[in-house]
């Protein structure tokens, strides 16, 4: 397995991700959205096996008034066939390691209350519960 930067050529493997993650998104909205990669706060990894993309997290920089700074992961995903092989793990070990570079002491994962598989996963790799909130949309 590979860990590296995403390109424009995994936006059709980005999109089928997202998908599976509960957001659907067309190749030509993704390809848009990898301007996200020019953000030097932000970095998007792909886990490569076997030539193709396994999962992929997105990972940023958040600053905010009430505390230093902190990494957060956008969003992390693996592909049914390849969860439970380490994918997930060594995605964010990467995105670990990108915010230890930036001198972050901390990274966020928001996981969905309603998805059973990632809090179980969180949970093995030695993640910790800091906090249950609700997101609400604001409408514009």
């Amino acid at each position: 397995m590979q860990i590296r930067t995403a390109v424009a050529a995994d936006a059709a493997a980005l999109a089928a991700l997202s998908d599976a993650l509960g957001y659907p998104s067309t190749v030509e909205q993704v390809r848009a959205r990898l301007i996200l990669l020019d953000d030097p706060e932000r970095t998007i990894l792909v886990a490569q096996t076997g030539g193709s993309v396994a999962g992929f997290i997105d990972v940023h920089l958040q600053r905010v008034v009430e505390s230093e700074p902190y990494g957060e992961v956008g969003g992390l995903v693996v592909g049914a066939a390849h969860r439970g092989t380490g994918v997930g793990a060594a995605l964010l070990e990467a995105a670990a390691a990108w915010s230890r570079e930036r001198g972050l002491e901390r990274l966020w994962i928001r996981a969905n209350l309603a998805r059973v598989g990632p809090h179980e996963f969180y949970a093995a790799i030695g993640c910790r519960t800091v906090k249950d909130q609700r997101v609400y949309e604001y409408p514009l």
